[in-house]
C-alpha cells in the first residue's frame, strides 16, 4: 500500500469516467445559490435601513421631547420666582398688620386686653 500511494503524482487530472471524479453544481443550481444569496443580502440590507431610518425618528422625537421639557422647565423656575416673591410680601410684618386692619378689622390692644404671663 505504501508503494501505490508514492507511485501516485502530486497532481493528477481526474477523468469523468473515473468513479471518484466530482462533477461541478449545475448551473441552474449556481444561479438558484447565487440568487439566495443575493436576496439574503438585500433582506439584511432593508433591515439596517430601516434600523437606521427608525433610529433617526427616535433621535427626532427625542429631540422635541428635551426641547417641551426645556420649556416646561423655564416655565415652572418662573412660577416658583413669583412665588417666592409673593410668599415673602406675605410673610412681611408691616403687610400682616396692613391686612389685618383692612380685611379684618383688627387693632392693636388696648391696655385692658393684654394680660402678664409667667
Amino acid at each position: 500500500m505504501k508503494n501505490a500511494r508514492e507511485s501516485v503524482p502530486a497532481f493528477s487530472i481526474k477523468l469523468e469516467g473515473d468513479p471518484g471524479f466530482q462533477q461541478k453544481a449545475p448551473s441552474s443550481v449556481r444561479i438558484w445559490a447565487w440568487f439566495a444569496s443575493s436576496i439574503l443580502l438585500c433582506t439584511i440590507f432593508v433591515i439596517c435601513a430601516i434600523f437606521y431610518v427608525w433610529l433617526y425618528v427616535q433621535q427626532i422625537q427625542n429631540g422635541y421631547q428635551l426641547s417641551k421639557a426645556y420649556e416646561e422647565s423655564e416655565l415652572l423656575s418662573n412660577v416658583q420666582r413669583k412665588l417666592t416673591i409673593e410668599w415673602s410680601r406675605f410673610r412681611d410684618p408691616q403687610r400682616l398688620e396692613e391686612i389685618g386692619r383692612n380685611q379684618f378689622g383688627l387693632a392693636p390692644p388696648r391696655a385692658d386686653q393684654k394680660m402678664v404671663m409667667r
